[in-house]
């Protein structure tokens, strides 16, 4: 395919709308499987195998984008389902922005405990610490037991004191990090790909966060793998045991502004909060326009967020030379609501309202107008 300016596809090279609609979902569901589940099992085997505190906040990392991925395909399933729309009415807007709220309170206090923890490590000070100062003073005293031992060799055995044995898997720790960097290199291209050629803005956002994902974990593989070859060589002393709970500590509080962020947006989103100008004046249109020539026309609208969706409170007025009855007017307020939701307005509640006519002096003047309430 020859692909026009800035990257589109041109017209004759086109894929079939279910080729597009196939790239798309694939992408959405390898990067759920592939990019988020067995990521957070490679990670937790890392972790087992080192118990890094970094690679524990990076657990929680990934573990955030699979439970934020799993929370929307399952409230989206159930927005879906319209089975029990009469116990939900109005609420299934708001299950998607409650579920990630939910999470996020659960994300922030696990940021917290884990901050928490790693600045125990910075600042306190452990028994294997003491003991390992209390050996490299005996050995500055006692020259004679060094036994020939070079600096590098003398701090490799102190650094060892006191922990187990790795069996050697230390290798085994930065390739399964080196894993998960395959991984996301190679849904990273295939998103790419799904979103240029299956004209996908999903796979474009997943893409995005794939790559975002890459320098994350090589910062963790950098941090790590040089930790290990550090320790392999007896290099480093007392500031490198502060590497791994600083990095964690740095990682942990970047979680956390992210997922204070996203709690955020989600309250914004459950505040029902007006709707910006383009979606109002959107909602004015539609509704004038279905109202033209019906004896009836718009005099006040509002849009608000209701969860994922929007609410449209509308207030209509008779025309001067309206003489519909009241059957007639009710059918145009039922229909108008029908209209707006099944359009593409993402419009859940309408309440539309009919009002007296402005400076009307006769009782014969559609005066019950004001009585109006349409059924919910």
């Amino acid at each position: 395919a020859v692909p026009q300016r800035g990257g589109e596809v041109a017209p004759m090279d086109r894929l079939p709308a279910e080729t597009r609609a196939w790239l798309a979902s694939t992408a959405v569901s390898l990067s759920f499987w592939l990019g988020g589940v067995s990521l957070v099992a490679i990670k937790c085997l890392a972790y087992f195998i080192s118990g890094s505190e970094l690679i524990k906040a990076s657990i929680f990392e990934s573990l955030g984008d699979v439970m934020s991925s799993a929370i929307l395909a399952v409230t989206q399933m159930k927005v879906r389902d319209d089975r029990d729309i009469h116990l939900y009415p109005r609420g299934k807007g708001r299950f998607t922005p409650l579920g990630i709220l939910f999470f996020s309170a659960f994300a922030v206090s696990t940021m917290i405990g884990l901050i928490i923890e790693n600045l125990e490590k910075l600042f306190g000070s452990s028994d294997e610490e003491e003991r390992r100062d209390l050996l490299r003073k005996l050995f500055e005293e006692q020259p004679r037991l060094r036994w020939g031992m070079r600096d590098e060799q003398l701090e490799k055995l102190i650094s060892s004191y006191g922990e187990e044995e790795s069996g050697g898997m230390e290798g085994a720790l930065v390739c399964l990090l080196v894993a998960c960097i395959i991984i996301k290199s190679g849904l990273l291209v295939f998103c790419l790909y799904a979103a240029r050629r299956g004209e996908s803005e999903i796979a474009r956002t997943v893409a995005m966060d794939h790559r975002n994902d890459i320098l994350g974990n090589s910062l963790v593989l950098i941090i790590v793998a040089g930790t290990v070859w550090c320790q392999s060589r007896g290099r480093g002393g007392g500031w490198l045991e502060k590497v791994d709970p600083s990095s964690s500590l740095l990682l942990a509080l970047y979680v956390l502004t992210c997922w204070l962020q996203t709690a955020a947006e989600q309250l914004r989103v459950l505040s029902d909060r007006r709707a910006e100008e383009e979606h109002a004046q959107a909602v004015v249109d539609f509704a004038t326009g279905r109202v033209a020539n019906s004896g009836l026309h718009l005099v006040e609208a509002a849009t608000y967020h209701v969860g994922e969706g929007y609410a449209a409170k509308l207030e209509l007025e008779p025309d001067r030379a309206s003489a519909q009855t009241s059957v007639q007017v009710a059918q145009l307020l039922d229909t108008l609501e029908k209209d707006m939701l099944t359009s593409d307005l993402q419009v859940m509640e309408v309440h539309a309202r009919l009002r007296p006519r402005q400076g009307s002096e006769t009782k014969e003047d559609m005066t019950w107008a004001g009585q109006y309430k349409p059924l919910d």
